[in-house]
């Protein structure tokens, strides 16, 4: 049997080859998930309402996440975001990104009572790393949400 032979190497596995040796952080590897759960009561809630879900610690790496209703949201849609949680408006210390409501998973209606992916994407921040404390966040659109429960996660890992 032939050996294999590897002819490349991943970004992350090549930060660690000689000679420009480079050690993995542990958001990269071998570091521990961690689950940001949030649950929401809405009670007739506007449209257009923002709300802040759960907190990812400064540099966490967004692997994914799951959100949850208790029954379909009608005409009213939902989007998934992140929010500097300190108000400045960017989500990275650079500030050359701005808050986004829609980043983790574009404005829709909820047609399931199953579970929707956020972070499905590197456009939706798939391994996103964070550069500051954030919120993540649902915003309400198109129409008024009814009186249900929004449940989920959004797994990342820190350290």
């Amino acid at each position: 049997m032939a050996a294999t032979v590897i002819n490349s190497y991943s970004t992350e596995l090549a930060q660690g080859l000689p000679p420009l040796y480079a050690p993995l952080k542990t958001n990269q590897a071998e570091g521990r998930v961690r689950h940001a759960m949030f649950t929401k009561q809405f009670a007739t809630e506007a449209a257009g309402e923002d709300v802040a879900l759960c907190e990812l610690p400064k540099g966490a790496r967004i692997i994914d996440g799951i959100a949850q209703v208790s029954a379909t949201t009608g005409a009213a849609t939902l989007a998934f975001g992140l929010m500097d949680k300190a108000g400045s408006g960017f989500i990275d210390a650079a500030l050359s990104v701005s808050d986004d409501v829609a980043t983790l998973r574009a404005a829709a209606a909820i047609t399931t009572t199953a579970q929707v992916a956020l972070a499905a994407t590197q456009a939706l921040r798939s391994l996103y790393e964070t550069e500051k404390v954030l919120y993540v966040t649902v915003t309400t659109a198109a129409a008024a949400m009814a009186n249900q429960l929004l449940n989920g996660f959004v797994r990342y890992v820190v350290d």
